[in-house]
């Protein structure tokens, strides 16, 4: 069978597919940080939880308090209610695995390995554009 990309374009998709990865692992590193320091705000419950409309987010976390900041919300009950969305945009999980995916891409010249950095390219455009859908 023959590859499914070469040369160039699969050094492009390897290294935006690696960078992409490596930014929103340190963007969900960063809400993380904010939510265990109870910090946690619209964008920080949005992103980790993958629920994008402010009722939703009340039905599901209750009321903030008066500074429009959830103090009660800890990072356990943000991965109970997780969606899928959720998973795409701030699970470390899906990001390693991403940047695993474009270096063994690079590294071993197989169609399979070119198939995955494709998958794990795919699902990076996916975190992108759910963030784009985001609560300001």
């Amino acid at each position: 069978m023959s590859p499914v990309l070469s040369g160039l374009s699969l050094y492009a998709v390897a290294l935006a597919t690696l960078l992409s990865a490596f930014v929103r692992l340190i963007q969900s590193g960063q809400l993380r940080q904010r939510v265990t320091h109870q910090m946690t705000g619209v964008r920080e419950l949005a992103e980790l939880s993958g629920i994008t409309d402010p009722r939703d987010l009340q039905d599901a976390f209750g009321p903030p308090g008066m500074d429009r900041v959830w103090r009660h919300v800890t990072l356990l009950q943000i991965t109970s209610k997780r969606q899928f969305t959720g998973y795409l945009m701030s699970d470390p999980r899906v990001h390693i695995a991403s940047m695993i995916a474009a270096v063994l891409a690079l590294i071993i010249p197989h169609w399979t390995g070119q198939l995955v950095v494709l998958i794990a390219a795919v699902s990076q455009a996916g975190a992108w554009l759910s963030a784009t859908r985001l609560p300001k």
